[in-house]
């Protein structure tokens, strides 16, 4: 398991830091920490409170000093998340905070009713629940506010969220108990390729795409996170092979762990790397120009008039060509992007087989 979850991670990785260096440098976020965050967070406000959030920026602009800017800027985001109108994402935010919640009362109601070891590791091991179960809120909370991004990417978390039961099993106790994921394997890999194409489809880009994809992500980890803990406070060491020579509190202890680790970051993965995947191949394909040019009218001379216009449209110089020093700064980083990320990208393909091979060659 390890090796795939490292290949996934290292896919994201080089995902993320590609899109980096394809951003031109004037189109990158410009202005300190605290202006970017409150930009970010006024960028999801709702039309009617859009002039609300461009105050604030211009108020911030006012500030001296990193604290206090820092202060206004948390404020004015805390504002921004909590202030109406919310509409329909309100519900879906509410449904993530009490699916969250049940999870995480039933992962302590499990480890005081099965009499659990306490200790620091333990308080350190709930601080991190916490911490990850809040992301997923946070991280829900701004993605149902992107345009275009709820509907699909529920629909898609409950797609997600279906696959994973049907490849491990509905049944609490082949939940816990079985080994491997069966022979429906393949609905882990069909599910994040259906939300990626199918949300890109809808949204008209794969910014849809991957937004929706990273919703259902969080959807679906909460869901089967939930499920999984609840068949683990009602089945307890129930089905566990007895010749292991495990307590009952070991048993259930170990049953919980695996559903953090499964489900808060295995499922995520997968569907966020597959997903992301097929929403950029879909608008690829999508946007691919035609194999030839149509042209408005018929006849000889609108022909003559489209050719001729295209010649003098590749005569005509630019003010890129006027000035050909102009463009060479801009080709030279386009270079050097294209380089790091064809290193980055060989350096990601040789760990991940290297991985590979000596997972392979374990006994």
């Amino acid at each position: 398991m390890m090796p795939v979850l490292f290949i996934f991670v290292v896919g994201i990785a080089v995902a993320l830091i590609r899109r980096h260096f394809l951003v031109a440098p004037e189109r990158r976020p410009s202005g300190d920490a605290p202006a970017r965050l409150l930009g970010w967070a006024v960028g999801l406000l709702a039309d009617p409170r859009q002039e609300w959030g461009q105050a604030m920026i211009g108020e911030l602009d006012r500030l001296d000093g990193r604290a206090r800017r820092w202060r206004f800027a948390l404020g004015c985001v805390i504002a921004a998340l909590a202030m109406p109108p919310w509409g329909r994402a309100a519900a879906a935010l509410g449904a993530l905070m009490a699916v969250a919640a049940g999870a995480g009362g039933l992962d302590a109601y499990t480890h005081m009713h099965y009499r659990l070891h306490t200790d620091g590791w333990t308080w350190v091991g709930a601080v991190i629940l916490i911490l990850i179960l809040t992301g997923y809120i946070l991280g829900g909370s701004m993605l149902l506010r992107r345009p275009g991004v709820a509907a699909p990417g529920l629909a898609g978390g409950l797609l997600v969220a279906a696959a994973w039961l049907a490849a491990g099993g509905f049944t609490f106790d082949h939940w816990l108990n079985s080994y491997g994921l069966g022979s429906r394997q393949w609905l882990l890999l069909l599910a994040p390729i259906a939300v990626g194409v199918a949300a890109t489809l809808w949204g008209g880009s794969d910014a849809v795409g991957r937004r929706a994809t990273r919703l259902a992500a969080v959807t679906a980890a909460l869901s089967i996170y939930l499920y999984g803990v609840l068949a683990v406070a009602v089945h307890g060491a129930i089905g566990h092979d007895p010749s292991d020579g495990w307590t009952t509190a070991q048993i259930v202890a170990d049953n919980l762990g695996n559903q953090a680790v499964f489900y808060l970051v295995a499922l995520p993965l997968v569907t966020t790397a597959i997903g992301w995947a097929a929403a950029a191949a879909t608008a690829r394909l999508r946007h691919a120009p035609p194999a030839a040019p149509v042209l408005a009218a018929s006849g000889p001379g609108s022909a003559l008039a489209g050719t001729t216009h295209a010649a003098s449209a590749q005569r005509r110089p630019t003010a890129t060509n006027d000035h050909p020093a102009a463009s060479l700064p801009n080709a030279t980083t386009a270079r050097q992007r294209r380089t790091w990320y064809v290193l980055l990208l060989c350096a990601a393909a040789v760990s991940a087989a290297i991985l590979v091979a000596l997972t392979l060659m374990r006994p």
